[in-house]
């Protein structure tokens, strides 16, 4: 459960690609239970990819990674080298894991700043991660 709460802190930094659009996004009703499961289970397959790039990115720097961004380049600018391309792999996989979830960018976007904003959305995604978690 501790990493649920972890998950809900790195959220604001798993935006896929920066929401330029001027329409307001997706309200708590527009998101079926399957998009909800879909994201759940992206995001528990992002955040193990996360806590395997801030372990190589920990090691690098020899303290803890600042918080990282993908849609925050200047996040990653400020890694040396070397953990900048394991951060920049990290974001690729995100993006791809996203994509291959059956969600686009733009629901998962929506989904994540919503349940930022929204109690009963957020409490929704961790029953779902709960229950995929479940064996």
């Amino acid at each position: 459960m501790s990493s649920l709460a972890v998950f809900f802190s790195i959220l604001q930094g798993c935006t896929l690609v920066p929401n330029l659009s001027p329409n307001p996004s997706p309200q708590l009703s527009n998101f079926s239970e399957e998009d909800v499961t879909n994201y759940a289970q992206t995001v528990l397959k992002i955040e193990r990819q996360r806590q395997m790039a801030y372990g190589q990115i920990e090691a690098i720097i020899e303290d803890q990674p600042p918080e990282i961004a993908c849609n925050q380049p200047e996040t990653i600018r400020k890694l040396p080298n070397n953990a900048q391309e394991i951060a920049v792999e990290f974001c690729n996989q995100s993006k791809k894991i996203a994509e291959d979830s059956g969600l686009s960018s733009n629901q998962f976007n929506a989904i994540t700043e919503n349940a930022q904003k929204d109690e009963i959305l957020k409490k929704r995604i961790q029953n779902a991660m709960i229950r995929i978690r479940k064996p």
